[in-house]
């Protein structure tokens, strides 16, 4: 019993004695920085593009805006609906018919079905 109680002090030892691989986090938080690419997209320099700027770019890019697969109004006014209540968007249900409008403006009409 005395030999197993030494050996396994000994290779306890032996292990403890090895360096950690693995650097040990310090508990501070260390900046990181990512540089994103350069906006390319732009709203147009209308009615509808100024009402999207001033309601929708706080959260997103005109990139986004521009991307948005076609919809109807009543699609987008469901949509909107959405960000104001679910994701609490810094819009009233007055302004509303206005961003549905220069959302639908900016996509064009959409195909008949």
């Amino acid at each position: 019993m005395r030999t197993v109680l030494i050996a396994t002090l000994a290779l306890l030892a032996a292990c403890s004695s090895e360096p950690d691989p693995a650097p040990k986090p310090s508990g501070a938080l260390q900046p990181v920085s990512i540089t994103l690419p350069a906006e390319t997209a732009a709203l147009p320099d209308t009615p509808a593009g100024t009402v999207l700027s001033q309601h929708c770019t706080a959260c997103h890019s005109p990139d986004f805006l521009t991307r948005q697969p076609v919809m109807t109004a009543e699609k987008w006014q469901a949509t909107v609906t959405k960000m104001r209540e679910a994701y609490h968007a810094p819009i009233t249900p007055a302004d509303e018919p206005a961003i549905v409008a220069a959302l639908v403006t900016l996509q064009g009409a959409p195909p008949a079905r």
